[in-house]
């Protein structure tokens, strides 16, 4: 009995050693949040974007592509379905400043994988 439960305990012990093993996770894209008043929006699906990612920061503009995935209120869109949504956000009162804006951008290249905004 006492050897079964060393077994049992030995078992449990290399289980968890395993399971608890370092893993590196790559980080593929970086979000940024801003409104979509903060945010210029591509004319095409080969265009760009801008933004400034804080108030003393620089303005950053980065492209567009074919794969990008526009979204408005988790539904995806195609682009210009997108910025006609976009564009009557913003012409709410305060839509521009009220409504959320997250872009997710490509860490080695930085193109835009995605665009998504909620309202």
């Amino acid at each position: 009995m006492k050897t079964r439960h060393v077994l049992l305990a030995a078992l449990f012990l290399a289980s968890f050693h395993e399971a608890s093993a370092l893993r590196v996770l790559q980080q593929v894209e970086r979000a940024v949040e801003l409104t979509l008043g903060d945010l210029t929006l591509p004319k095409s699906s080969t265009g760009t974007i801008s933004f400034k990612a804080c108030p003393s920061c620089a303005i950053d503009t980065h492209r567009v592509t074919d794969a990008t995935v526009y979204q408005a209120n988790r539904q995806a869109l195609p682009l210009v379905e997108f910025l006609r949504v976009a564009d009557e956000l913003r012409s709410r009162p305060r839509g521009k400043d009220t409504t959320v804006a997250a872009v997710f951008l490509d860490i080695q290249s930085g193109r835009v994988t995605r665009i998504e905004i909620n309202q």
